[in-house]
């Protein structure tokens, strides 16, 4: 059976989604206020539903349409990368390697590997996915990445495991900062300062449950910065402790302002290692790309 809507009603619907009225949305797909509100009747009566309703003069998806959002964005997302992939194809690229990055990775290793791995493979073109650090292992299922970089345990069914090598968690707090110059940190000397952290979901296997979950200690006042730049800026400022992988850190370390301390006297470990698809073929672009990071010694980067 032929879909009842067409690529111009899942436009039509992401651009509401997105500003929330007519106006603007019109204004975006570059089409008059009538003609992109025959366009919402026209879906609404081919599907038999009313997509939207009005809140506070803005425009809110019904159930109806929040599914339809959902497929729009999928489909609309597909065609974009697949757009970009065939254009890829007219300078001799290939296939396309799109790689994710957790919170916790860093970047700064990515231009002389990436810079190594064209040489050798010049066929296989590779996208930075930015916006999936939170959410790799969705990212990875519905095709927006083929594979990425992540720490802590992997149990997750319909993935690979890559490991890449074993890194240390250490306590991050300015030069200044009344705790620095001592060997390690104490739980209950982190959670009685302010924490600077990633976000507050806590994480399997990193510093909640390896050590605050682990001694029964929680932060008393945290502050969430969202990204590692920010989170070393507050800290950098004198504003709180984080703990933080040292891979991560090297670069910030580097610049100055900073000083680290083991976490307890036993230390915390944390693993690296790269997630693919477990059905990815074994000679596929990203099954290549995934073997050569595990030969690229990362960790001295």
């Amino acid at each position: 059976m032929s879909p009842k809507v067409s690529i111009r009603h899942l436009l039509m619907i992401r651009a509401i989604a997105d500003t929330g009225n007519v106006s603007a949305a019109a204004g975006q797909l570059g089409v008059t206020q009538s003609a992109l509100s025959h366009r919402i009747r026209e879906a609404e009566r081919l599907l038999n539903t009313t997509l939207f309703y009005r809140k506070h003069k803005r425009l809110v998806t019904t159930s109806a349409g929040k599914r339809l959002l959902h497929t729009a964005r999928v489909v609309l997302g597909e065609m974009q990368r697949a757009e970009h992939d065939i254009d890829k194809l007219s300078v001799g690229i290939e296939h396309v390697v799109r790689i994710g990055n957790e919170a916790y990775g860093g970047y700064h290793w990515m231009p002389g590997f990436l810079a190594a791995f064209r040489a050798e493979h010049p066929a296989i073109g590779i996208e930075i996915i930015p916006d999936v650090s939170m959410t790799p292992f969705v990212a990875l299922r519905d095709g927006t990445i083929d594979l990425s970089i992540v720490s802590g345990p992997v149990n997750r069914p319909g993935v690979r495991v890559v490991p890449l090598f074993t890194d240390e968690l250490v306590a991050v707090m300015a030069e200044g900062h009344p705790l620095a110059g001592q060997p390690w940190l104490s739980a209950e000397a982190i959670a009685g300062e302010a924490y600077i952290t990633y976000h507050t979901t806590p994480a399997g296997g990193r510093e909640y449950e390896q050590l605050f979950t682990r001694h029964q200690v929680l932060p008393t006042r945290v502050l969430r910065a969202g990204v590692t730049e920010a989170v070393v800026a507050f800290v950098r400022a004198g504003q709180g402790i984080t703990i933080m992988p040292r891979w991560t850190l090297g670069p910030y370390l580097r610049q100055g302002g900073l000083v680290t301390a083991g976490v307890t006297d036993e230390g915390l470990d944390i693993d690296w290692q790269v997630v693919l698809r477990k059905d990815e073929p074994e000679d596929s672009p990203a099954a290549v790309l995934a073997a050569a990071l595990s030969r690229a010694e990362l960790s001295r980067r």
